[in-house]
């Protein structure tokens, strides 16, 4: 018998995804209207030196949960717009819109500091987002290839007063994985530090879409998962374009399949719970209602899969 949870109908879902909308409504509400100690604050993201580091104008990190720049100088922009996201102390993640032209350097400063204070030999990215879509920029192609190896970042991140000052991003192979998406290996060094990077890149899923197929992801959720099991102080870096549709549902893909037991009857409804604990790190995290419908049918199969 399925759980409750699993026979909701397509009006109860939606409900459900507007209750959790009009909480996160409130919550913006706050943020604008500068309430006191308000734990929604956005202050870093809309200041007069971070609005050009955000691809759009409605999708902010919570100044709460909001990644800082490591900086070199006073006065110097600490401000990206990425979130951590902890949803249990072993499924922390941080979610990020996808690089800007002009912040592909504070992107890579990002990962390279976030390495260091985890003490983790190795970076992984998960990009659920084609560089381009129906004409316009989704992502800024922010890392380097074939044709051209190595990237040197450090008179950007000097300019900005961004920390470390020197900092290259090294192209270092590429394979397609059969489930179709490219994992590529990169080298990241400061000085004499360096740190191996395994982007993975899925661009068959459109903005604001749910997947055409599971498949795909579920197979990059279990690559992840593999290198987590080689490297537990790996924080997996996840973005689309905005870093909240696609980002929050892949990060509930992979929290839900490898991190928890929506089946253990804990909760009355294991999709409500996650979207909402989610949105309280980051704003619109799984950002449709098809997204949100979507993840009660990926428990569906796997609940008939488990029987």
């Amino acid at each position: 018998m399925l759980p409750p949870f699993l026979t909701l109908s397509t009006a109860q879902k939606r409900a459900r995804f507007s209750e959790i909308s009009d909480l996160c409504e409130d919550h913006l509400s706050e943020a604008f209207n500068h309430v006191p100690n308000s734990p929604w604050s956005i202050d870093a993201a809309v200041s007069s030196k971070s609005r050009s580091r955000n691809r759009y104008l409605n999708v902010f990190p919570w100044d709460r949960t909001r990644v800082v720049l490591p900086t070199s100088g006073v006065g110097a922009c600490d401000y990206i717009n990425a979130s951590l996201i902890k949803l249990s102390p072993e499924a922390q993640y941080i979610a990020t819109q996808g690089p800007l032209t002009g912040t592909i350097h504070h992107f890579w400063a990002m990962c390279f500091d976030e390495a260091l204070k985890l003490d983790a030999e190795t970076i992984v990215i998960a990009m659920v987002t084609p560089l381009v879509e129906m004409g316009r920029e989704k992502c800024a192609k922010y890392w380097p290839s074939q044709n051209h190896l190595n990237w040197d970042l450090s008179e950007a991140l000097q300019r900005d007063r961004i920390s470390p000052g020197d900092l290259t991003v090294t192209w270092l192979g590429e394979e397609l994985h059969e489930d179709k998406f490219a994992v590529t290996s990169l080298l990241l060094r400061s000085g004499d530090v360096s740190k191996k990077v395994l982007h993975f890149y899925y661009e068959g899923w459109q903005d604001t879409k749910v997947p055409d197929a599971v498949e795909p992801l579920i197979s990059l959720s279990e690559e992840i998962l593999a290198v987590r099991a080689e490297h537990p102080s790996v924080v997996p870096i996840v973005h689309c374009s905005a870093g909240v549709g696609r980002t929050g549902t892949f990060i509930a893909i992979d929290y839900l399949r490898n991190f928890s037991d929506p089946f253990d009857r804990t909760s009355a409804d294991p999709v409500l719970d996650l979207v909402k604990q989610m949105r309280s790190d980051r704003m619109m995290m799984v950002q449709t209602p098809h997204q949100y419908a979507f993840l009660y049918e990926l428990l569906e199969r796997m609940f008939r899969e488990r029987v």
